[in-house]
């Protein structure tokens, strides 16, 4: 195990690439986790805009919980390590969602 120091506290996991924690020790549970009291417990709080990359056989999965969140939230499955931080460094941009007209719809 290797020791991440964060601003709100260390996170402690099994590697680590440019401040992303790899299969860490406690992650928060799944379960409900309410946003108010999550502020009062550094356990939880280290958590909040910090995603993480837990690996399970051939699979990589992001997970990220915001400010709000009660649970954690999946970003994504990747085949490999370096895809997923990729993706984390990187992400996407977002596409406008643009709706269209009926007049345009209709040609």
């Amino acid at each position: 195990m290797i020791r991440i120091d964060t601003k709100e506290g260390p996170i402690f996991a099994v590697a680590e690439i440019q401040g992303i924690p790899i299969n860490p020790l406690q992650p928060p549970f799944m379960d409900h986790i309410d946003p108010i009291r999550r502020w009062e417990s550094q356990a939880e709080r280290v958590w909040v805009r910090q995603p993480w990359i837990a690996e399970t056989g051939e699979s990589r999965e992001i997970f990220y919980i915001g400010p709000t969140d009660t649970r954690p939230k999946s970003w994504g499955r990747f085949a490999t390590r370096e895809g997923a931080v990729e993706y984390v460094l990187n992400p996407p941009l977002q596409t406008a969602q643009v709706k269209l007209s009926d007049d345009e719809l209709n040609f």
